[in-house]
């Protein structure tokens, strides 16, 4: 078959060797997709508007029998305009190079770590490039777009856009978006999202998940259960053991476009 899974997202949607293996719920899908094709496209700390601009950007590429699956951030993140783009994290069947677009765009705390990682990297100029903002932004204290935690200090620039994007009006907005899209193209579209910020009838939140799944388990929930033994202290992202449920639930849920497989992965 040549239909395509597509999947889109932030670092929820990544293949990480190391935490998962083979494991991670994207390859997982891949793997038992009956069609021939696979996209996969992550990215950590994306925001919403990022994530469903690459949908957009290949929109026409996407056929009526293919199967696409957005992974929704929290609507907190904001992105900025980069001086120079760079080509985003792409795991897919074909090197050609149209499969691999140019992100223009950085998450605000993914820009503010990485300006502060700066020093340590191991080609400074060019690490810099890589992460320095278009003009005037980048003439602008990087610190004022890293959000204070502190609520008894004056709020950053950071700070401010996070309570834009977050707000009331912002989630009406993409509840709006996204249901029209959703019901508009041919194609099975799903969205999948690791907070509870949108409209849980349109968007599979994480409330949505965790009753399906029956549990939500983080890397964090690991180290805690083990004593440190496994899993990452502070890491929401998901266990391993649930990247694996959450793939067999997909699986299991549109069994027309799997090969479903009844052994463990």
């Amino acid at each position: 078959m040549n239909n395509k899974i597509w999947i889109i997202g932030d670092s929820f949607t990544m293949i990480d060797g190391v935490k998962y293996g083979h494991n991670s719920w994207p390859e997982i899908c891949t793997k038992h997709f009956k069609g021939d094709d696979y996209w996969v496209s992550s990215m950590g700390s994306r925001d919403i508007e990022t994530v469903f601009d690459i949908f957009l950007e290949n929109l026409y590429k996407i056929k009526p029998d293919d199967f696409v699956i957005l992974m929704l951030p929290t609507l907190v993140r904001f992105r900025l305009p980069l001086e120079n783009g760079h080509v985003t994290a792409t795991y897919c069947n074909d090197d050609s190079q149209e499969n691999y677009c140019l992100n223009y765009m950085i998450g605000g705390t993914n820009y503010t770590a990485q300006v502060s990682n700066s020093d340590s990297a191991p080609n400074k100029e060019e690490h810099a490039k890589s992460y320095m903002l278009e003009s005037p932004l980048s003439e602008i204290d990087s610190m004022l777009f890293r959000p204070n935690e502190n609520s008894k200090e004056p709020p950053t620039t950071g700070n401010i856009m996070q309570l834009i994007n977050s707000s009331k009006a912002f989630a009406s907005n993409w509840n709006n978006i996204l249901k029209s899209i959703q019901l508009y193209v041919p194609f099975k579209l799903l969205y999948y999202s690791w907070e509870n910020e949108l409209d849980s009838s349109i968007i599979n939140t994480k409330d949505v998940i965790t009753n399906q799944l029956g549990v939500w388990e983080t890397l964090y929930d690991v180290w805690v259960k083990t004593n440190g033994e496994a899993g990452n202290r502070g890491d929401v992202h998901w266990s391993e053991d649930m990247n694996i449920k959450f793939a067999e639930h997909i699986i299991k849920s549109y069994p027309q476009y799997f090969d479903y497989v009844t052994k463990t992965f």
